[in-house]
């Protein structure tokens, strides 16, 4: 069990897009954390994983409108994204894995990531996403193969952002997936 606090960064904005065909999905996404001084810190993130997703217009027994179907060899492709322009929220928490009592390095935050998403839209739609960031990244490769060695990096990382946000694109589904990839620090976003 991770014990959080809050940090004083403030979640900005975001953006990204996904695709998935059968059960996996992939996907690459930014995301701007606004420090106590109003500096805007960007971050981008990539991540690869399976997801468990059913038609949403099943789920619900309600018609559908013909959308553009991508078949590969019996499995459906589908995507979505989303722009800083769409609404989107989050909240940045430090663990106790944490040095320090607020984030005063913006890299701290670079590594691997694991996390949990959940999806659901037709045409339109929102995510949300649970995300460990700054996981040690020889840990988290390590952990592929011996997975004993994911709670260990689980255990080592320094914070957890949760986002969530409005997407559009090609999709009838609700699902969610479990990702594992990256953190990269891009330098000071500049809002156009």
């Amino acid at each position: 069990m991770k014990v959080l606090r809050k940090s004083q960064w403030q979640f900005n904005t975001s953006a990204g897009g996904g695709i998935g065909c059968g059960i996996f999905s992939a996907e690459s996404g930014m995301f701007v954390l606004d420090d106590r001084s109003r500096h805007l810190y960007q971050y981008l993130y990539s991540g690869f994983g399976p997801n468990f997703s059913s038609s949403l217009t099943s789920l619900l027994h309600i018609p559908k409108f013909a959308l553009p179907k991508f078949v590969i060899k019996n499995d459906e492709l589908s995507g979505s994204g989303s722009s800083t322009a769409f609404d989107s929220v989050g909240t940045l928490f430090l663990t106790e894995a944490f040095k320090g009592i607020d984030l005063q390095d913006p890299k701290s935050l670079e590594g691997g990531t694991i996390y949990l998403e959940g999806a659901a839209g037709y045409l339109f739609g929102g995510t949300g996403s649970l995300m460990l960031l700054g996981i040690n990244r020889e840990l988290l490769i390590m952990g592929i193969v011996k997975p004993d060695l994911i709670g260990m990096a689980i255990r080592g990382a320094p914070a957890v952002l949760t986002m969530a946000g409005d997407n559009e694109g090609l999709q009838n589904s609700a699902g969610v997936g479990f990702l594992l990839g990256q953190i990269a620090y891009k330098g000071l976003y500049i809002d156009n």
